[in-house]
């Protein structure tokens, strides 16, 4: 696991200031140079190559913070305009030494160019001390990133034991633009669900209150307001500090739920989330634009591994389609009301509620092995031969499941199933499923 603390550093006498501004300089201007080769190299290596060595004979840094800059231009080719402006310097435990001096005062000694190094005193603010609790805690690390103003960026690494994944409960969870966190507590002995939750209602209405600001705003800003311009700027680092804490929360929420429950997790791996023009209406792109479902899965997941929570990610293949009473597909939620999923069967159920429950119960049948060879897929990834399949036989005699026909209708007869065995195999695969499984409370 992985966690990155910035440390603030005290004020700096002239002459490290000036230290640190030369070496700043310097780091740009060869990120600059490898920029200009970029255009003739097809690969990181063929930079490499081409920059390498005219940059050493040059540069007064060492050969391991060049290859850094080289990486750097790599990693930002697609997204650069123009010139470097802005960078941090990454450094290994060859570059930099942490050390106290006799006062007990936290000093980096950075070494910049072979046999030349300044000391940064460090701050012993609050960050120093969250950075004291973690290495007491067993956290280590080996690299740092040297920023601008002097501050350092640390990271922090520690591996935890892998957490036993034999719980009687499943929490499943879905991630909607209304409902940040909709949340199913599902019993895999009793085949039912214990309770449902719904988390990050508030984010979602905030965050419409933040972008309906920010456009009367940016109307004056373009008028050439700078009291708009100002405003706009803080109210952009409001907006973001908001939703990094509420997701930070709620994460914190759901993982005390399951250790209340001594439960496993399973969210969604959602991909390609951002809405794409012509799809949707635009207060609906706006919606779906606004769900910060990358630092909300960051943070359930550094919690869960803290804290020695299983956490599983999904395929999101129609979680959100299939009915868990016939097993037939439908439209994820209801041309007339947005918040109802409806089935042809007559099941009717809220939306972000089902495809919770889907959430949890696919989590089970993934980490479910049968070595059957009459068998039908449920899932589009991670399928291999005798992998993600439930048994026709059983699922059809035993547990009483529905097969759907390719119109969606239920059918039993095994026939139906064997014409569809092509369709169930490929990308319009439809779910058998365990009615059993899926039992919702009265």
């Amino acid at each position: 696991m992985r966690k990155v603390l910035v440390l603030n550093p005290m004020q700096l006498t002239s002459k490290k200031s000036s230290l640190l501004d030369n070496l700043f300089s310097e780091y740009l201007s060869i990120s600059n140079l490898i920029l200009e080769q970029l255009p003739n190299a097809k690969t990181s290596t063929e930079l490499h190559h081409l920059t390498y060595q005219k940059i050493r004979k040059s540069s007064f840094l060492p050969s391991d913070i060049i290859q850094e800059a080289r990486k750097d231009v790599w990693a930002r080719r697609k997204k650069i305009k123009g010139l470097f402006r802005n960078c941090s310097i990454r450094l290994n435990k060859r570059w930099f030494k942490f050390r106290k001096t006799k006062r007990g005062s936290p000093v980096f000694r950075i070494t910049y160019s072979p046999r030349q190094s300044f000391a940064i005193p460090i701050s012993k603010d609050r960050q120093w001390q969250r950075f004291q609790s973690f290495t007491d805690n067993g956290w280590s690390f080996g690299n740092i990133s040297l920023l601008k103003s002097g501050k350092i960026a640390v990271l922090l690494e520690k591996e935890f034991p892998k957490p036993n994944d034999e719980g009687r409960y499943i929490l499943g969870i879905d991630i909607g633009s209304s409902t940040l966190a909709s949340v199913t507590i599902f019993d895999r002995y009793k085949k039912k669900v214990v309770r449902q939750y719904y988390f990050g209602k508030d984010v979602t209405l905030r965050q419409r209150r933040y972008a309906e600001r920010r456009a009367a705003l940016q109307s004056l800003a373009d008028k050439g307001s700078e009291r708009a311009k100002r405003a706009l700027r803080k109210l952009k680092n409001k907006q973001r500090n908001f939703v990094k804490t509420r997701s930070g929360q709620i994460a914190k929420q759901i993982i005390n739920l399951a250790k209340k429950y001594n439960a496993s997790v399973a969210i969604e791996r959602l991909r390609n989330l951002r809405a794409k023009r012509g799809e949707f209406n635009r207060r609906s792109n706006q919606k779906i634009n606004l769900i910060p479902y990358g630092k909300f899965r960051e943070f359930l997941k550094s919690n869960a591994e803290m804290f020695s929570i299983p956490l599983h990610e999904i395929d999101a293949y129609h979680t959100s389609k299939w009915c868990p009473m016939c097993g037939a597909l439908n439209d994820g939620h209801h041309k007339g009301n947005y918040a109802l999923y409806k089935c042809k069967c007559g099941f009717v159920c809220n939306s972000d509620r089902k495809a919770s429950l889907a959430v949890a119960v696919k989590s089970l049948l993934e980490r479910t092995e049968f070595n059957y060879t009459n068998v039908v897929q449920i899932s589009s990834r991670r399928a291999p031969v005798n992998g993600l399949l439930r048994p026709d036989e059983i699922s059809r005699s035993s547990c009483g499941a529905t097969y759907c026909q390719s119109d969606g209708k239920p059918s039993s007869e095994p026939n139906v199933l064997e014409r569809q065995r092509t369709k169930f195999s490929g990308p319009t695969c439809r779910w058998v499923v365990y009615k059993i499984l899926t039992r919702l409370p009265s």
